[in-house]
């Protein structure tokens, strides 16, 4: 479930969360828009100094295109926005720049429609768009952005390690449910009940602690998503064999 089914309902959850729950929300869900730079293929390089999601517009654009590691052309525009009737993008103050052995060719236009092999939305997306995604689409996805140079490979990959981790989490925190709820302590239930919902308080502290400490750090996100479930897995066993005697 959690790999294909869940993706599916965290999008709708999320655009919901995100439209009407936050203060703000379409901006931060767009996350960082001003100053994008972004490898879009293998010699395609493109900055904007900011973008606007709602009117597909981002300004001052620009294009650098390598062929084996050398600089072949530029293209640079104030604006550069999106067209559906066209299915093409339309470039304002447009220059491009060739590269020449001795001379470079300049072309300028006012206004030049052009067909990319990107989308805007691409420069920025969704915070969320992982939780959104299958695990063969996940993987795909941050291979991608690794290309690109994206600066959220962390997020992503606490999102895939979370995809395998979760099922354990569950098997660890029900181990610890039954060995607790099997302890005979003086003040019965009450006593096995609050120590229960202080362990699963505890673990969800964890869990969210380490997560954001990889994705705003050059903490490892492997180990931050896996070093809950062996603190606590450890706990588990400890529990258990204790509640045997």
């Amino acid at each position: 479930m959690g790999f294909f089914i869940v993706p599916a309902a965290s999008e709708g959850f999320n655009n919901f969360r995100y439209t009407y729950l936050k203060g703000n929300g379409k901006q931060l869900m767009r996350g960082e828009n001003t100053n994008v730079y972004r490898q879009v293929n293998d010699n395609d390089f493109i900055f904007v100094n900011s973008f606007n999601e709602e009117t597909k517009t981002a300004f001052n654009f620009s294009l650098e295109h390598f062929e084996k590691d050398k600089l072949t052309y530029k293209i640079t525009a104030s604006r550069i926005t999106w067209d559906p009737k066209k299915k093409t993008y339309i470039l304002y103050d447009y220059t491009k720049r060739t590269v020449g052995e001795l001379n470079d060719l300049i072309e300028k236009n006012p206004e030049k429609p052009v067909k990319f092999k990107f989308e805007l939305a691409d420069l920025t997306p969704v915070v969320y768009i992982a939780e959104t995604l299958s695990l063969g689409d996940l993987i795909d996805f941050i291979d991608k952005e690794r290309k690109r140079g994206s600066g959220n490979i962390n997020t992503y990959l606490v999102v895939l390690y979370k995809k395998y981790s979760v099922p354990v989490s569950a098997f660890i925190l029900t181990i610890i449910a039954v060995a607790v709820s099997s302890m005979k302590r003086r003040g019965g239930m009450g006593v096995n009940l609050a120590i229960g919902i202080a362990i699963a308080f505890s673990f969800v502290f964890f869990d969210k602690i380490f997560g954001t400490l990889a994705e705003k750090s050059t903490f490892s996100p492997f180990l931050a998503v896996w070093f809950p479930n062996i603190v606590f897995g450890i706990l588990a066993i400890y529990l258990l064999r204790n509640a045997k005697r």
